[in-house]
């Protein structure tokens, strides 16, 4: 198995340069640009940093990023990854698939440029010359566990996520890749100011414990004398390079041996629009067309525009009642998810025309309620980290990103958790589907005003503990203060939002009928 395996990552690694003649120069163009950079990123830092306490700090951290690009990126994009399912049909066992594809991995480019990075990282640190072993044994374990990690990662991809969510994960990790580039900017700018140097510090020395930090820590300790801390670190890299392999065999076998439910050849794929995107569950259905009717309906786009309004005008009050500018970076972003998670407050009156298909059906309370959400959260978790690091960029402290992070998607899941109760608890009459969206119809029951109200009470009253711990946490810059914060935002965010849902389906399954009347009455 594994020569076959060999040979046909040989043949992979031509196909590079397989079809015209230009698109084979532009491959070799390609790959060599890459190996260009590589080289630059491990030897630049020696050439530009006297200090050897400086460039050390500089090693973890920078180490420690790459190898968590290269393990990460593999879960976004694994389109050109190998499957064990794909030799399944093999006469040998499942096992011996898993440990031949780990085996033969380091025949990819890919693998070949990371070994070209830490071979000349390697080369250019004079100081890791003594003892010479630990730096070989180091960057060796730190090129074994990566290889390890890549094939764990892209397996729990191909289990998990399949080809049926493969572009959404894409585009996910796009997302991140944006939000993420502001704070890598900004702490680049910042990392040469003494609490920028503080934090880099700190920072380095957390990753040195981790596998990502460890195989570039280990050297410089081992240069230091620091034999113990050293063999400390290899251990760390060696124990996580087993644990990883044997987590692939684990998971060589599930892929190998899962069997996909079979598609009906005679049910449409595609031209439904979201409807291809989401598999036939009752939640995900009404997630398919809850975005179909975001994105053609004017009601839900008139809201759409109107969220941004109230940050502005917050913004101008603040600022002409003296609050400080640095500060009011922090406002419009949870102003604006708490809004559009309050948006969902009436959202079966919205959907009046269909509500009545949930309930003939017998369809869950709790589906209806969490398949409401998706148009809300596609939109606003998105938001919450691309709009979390620019804010972090105007405060001038990437430091304090965790608890922005925190306050930010917590505020938008506790108000999302809020509106999937008073939906069901209290519809009002909204627009009916084709009139004006600046028309409201005319109700003798409860007016929208004591709903509306109510919903957004509750809304900020449950968004305190994660407000007052992150704007703690800003105020008091602390690792620990901080990632208190992301915790605290993170774990109340996601207990609101899934006893909202829970709650909101039993009320659904309760007063299905009568949600009916209210919301049919006015049509």
């Amino acid at each position: 198995m594994v020569a076959r395996l060999l040979r046909l990552r040989v043949a992979l690694l031509g196909g590079s340069f397989r079809g015209s003649a230009s698109r084979g120069a532009r491959s070799a163009l390609v790959f060599v640009v890459l190996a260009a950079v590589a080289v630059a990123v491990a030897a630049a830092p020696a050439m530009l940093i006297a200090d050897g306490r400086a460039l050390a700090l500089v090693d973890v951290i920078v180490g420690s990023l790459i190898l968590i690009a290269v393990c990460v990126v593999p879960f976004f994009e694994n389109r050109r990854m190998l499957e064990p399912r794909q030799f399944a049909q093999y006469p040998t066992t499942p096992g011996a698939i898993g440990l031949s594809m780990l085996v033969t991995s380091f025949l990819t480019w890919p693998f070949f440029l990371l070994v070209l990075w830490l071979t000349v990282l390697g080369l250019t640190r004079t100081k890791w010359n003594g003892p010479v072993w630990v730096a070989a044994l180091a960057l060796v374990l730190a090129a074994v566990f990566a290889l390890c990690a890549v094939r764990v990662t892209s397996g729990l991809a191909q289990l998990l996520v399949g080809d049926r969510y493969a572009g959404i994960v894409r585009t996910l990790g796009v997302v991140l890749l944006v939000a993420f580039v502001p704070v890598a900017v900004f702490a680049v700018t910042s990392a040469f100011t003494p609490a920028g140097l503080k934090a880099a510090t700190d920072a380095a020395g957390v990753l040195s414990w981790t596998p990502f930090g460890a195989p570039f820590a280990a050297p410089d300790l081992a240069a230091q004398g620091d034999t113990a801390g050293a063999a400390m670190r290899l251990g760390v890299i060696a124990l996580c390079a087993i644990l990883f392999a044997a987590l692939w065999l684990v998971l060589a076998r599930a892929i190998a041996t899962r069997v996909d439910y079979p598609r009906d050849q005679n049910i449409a794929r595609t031209g439904l629009g979201w409807f291809e995107r989401f598999p036939a569950r009752p939640s995900q259905v009404i997630a398919a067309r809850e975005l179909t009717y975001w994105a053609r309906d004017p009601r839900y786009k008139v809201a759409l525009w109107a969220i941004p309004i109230a940050p502005i005008l917050m913004l101008v009050a603040f600022w002409v009642a003296g609050v400080e500018p640095r500060m009011l970076a922090l406002v419009p972003l949870p102003v604006i998810l708490l809004l559009l998670g309050w948006s969902l407050h009436n959202d079966v009156a919205m959907d009046s025309t269909a509500i009545w298909t949930h309930v003939a059906s017998g369809t869950r309370g709790s589906a209806d309620r969490a398949g409401r959400l998706a148009p809300v959260l596609m939109i606003g978790v998105p938001l919450a980290l691309i709009g979390s690091s620019i804010t972090v960029t105007l405060l001038g402290d990437w430091r304090v990103l965790p608890a922005v992070i925190g306050l930010n998607v917590g505020v938008l899941l506790v108000s999302c958790g809020v509106s999937s109760v008073f939906s069901v608890l209290m519809p009002y009459p909204a627009t009916r589907p084709g009139d004006s969206p600046f028309v409201q119809p005319q109700w003798s029951g409860s007016g929208s005003g004591m709903a509306q109200t109510l919903s957004m009470v509750v809304a900020i009253l449950l968004s305190i503990p994660a407000t007052w711990v992150a704007v703690s946490a800003i105020h008091d810059v602390t690792l620990t203060e901080n990632l208190l914060a992301l915790l605290v935002g993170l774990g109340s965010g996601v207990l609101v939002l899934v006893l909202g849902i829970f709650i909101g389906g039993k009320i659904f399954d309760r007063s299905g009928p009568e949600l009916i009347a209210v919301t049919q009455v006015f049509d």
